[in-house]
């Protein structure tokens, strides 16, 4: 039997055979494996993808144990931000202004050697923001890549009184898309082909803009850039423009704060949980307790729901600030 194979599936194959890591390849064999047509005349190709995972996923392992400890970063809070960038752009000196994280800062570059993460206050939840060592053409680490593939989001940060603002995000964007990284502005359509690459909502950010108290470079570089990356001010000397980037930062995240009540007692309004936006009560109940979406009786929500207090029905969507009450 012939495999009429798709193009989705020859896609998947270029890329595989295109991909550079192992990390790479086992993204794509597994692209390959989720769209090849499930036939009989495939049966022989979707044995030889099994074992193909198998093995890039042993041999991921292997180097794991080999390389000794891990430098990718476990994600807190609300959701992730990497600040990357090029030396001396004050990505150590951002994260000690937004956060209680105490990086070394030096004027020398390359100080950030491995990843350093800091939370950062936001309304009544925080979200982590984590230091990398920098993108640059002489020299980076793999993990930095490994990092910003995984994160929900991306801050571009350039000294905007450097010397080529303008060419470090160039440089830092081109270095990342040869890693198969592309950054897009946050909620873009996402345009990539699937694995290997990975489309990164990301903002530009100007520092130190205290070194342009008449704001003639921040608009020059404004007007030179051609990406369609949101650009926000920042001065890590003095804080200046530090809501707006948090706020901005916050955004990309694309999740709602949900408060819980239980039946007969006053709501918890100091720690909320964070939930993709557009979640359903059923999907927070999965999202509270594995096992609740599985016994909920019913839900009774304050907030989104028509009046409050009202029984909703599982696949009533839940927006940011609703109170909710599960009854299991």
């Amino acid at each position: 039997m012939p495999a009429n194979l798709t193009p989705e599936y020859h896609e998947a194959e270029r890329a595989y055979r295109a991909a550079r890591s192992t990390e790479e390849k086992l993204a794509c064999a597994r692209r390959m494996l989720s769209v090849i047509p499930k036939h009989k005349g495939t049966d022989r190709m979707q044995g030889d993808l099994k074992r193909r995972i198998a093995r890039l996923k042993e041999s991921i392992e292997r180097q794991r144990k080999r390389r000794g400890p891990s430098y990718r970063v476990k994600p807190e809070g609300a959701g992730q931000i990497m600040l990357v960038g090029p030396p001396n752009a004050g990505k150590s000196s951002l994260l000690a202004r937004l956060t209680r994280a105490e990086p070394e800062v030096a004027d020398y570059p390359c100080t950030t050697r491995e990843p350093l993460p800091g939370m950062v206050p936001y309304l009544d939840t925080h979200f982590q923001l984590v230091d990398l060592p920098p993108v640059w053409r002489e020299h980076c680490e793999s993990f930095v890549y490994d990092n910003v593939r995984a994160a929900d989001g991306a801050a571009l940060v350039v000294d905007v009184a450097g010397e080529d603002p303008v060419r470090d995000i160039s440089e830092t964007m081109d270095l990342l898309a040869a890693r198969h990284i592309r950054l897009v502005a946050p909620g873009a359509p996402r345009t990539g082909s699937g694995p290997p690459w990975a489309d990164i909502e990301a903002v530009v950010v100007l520092n130190q803009c205290d070194r342009d108290p008449d704001g003639d470079l921040t608009a020059l570089v404004r007007g030179m850039l051609t990406i369609d990356l949101p650009v926000c001010t920042f001065s890590a000397g003095t804080g200046a423009g530090a809501a707006p980037l948090v706020e901005t930062l916050y955004g990309m995240l694309h999740v709602i704060r949900i408060y819980t009540k239980e039946q007969g007692e006053e709501p918890d309004l100091d720690t909320p949980y964070t939930a993709p936006a557009g979640c359903t009560v059923k999907d927070f109940a999965a999202f509270v307790h594995k096992d609740f979406a599985v016994h909920l009786k019913q839900a009774r929500v304050w907030g989104s729901a028509r009046f409050d207090g009202q029984a909703v029905p599982r696949d009533h969507v839940l927006q940011d600030g609703d109170i909710v009450e599960l009854e299991i």
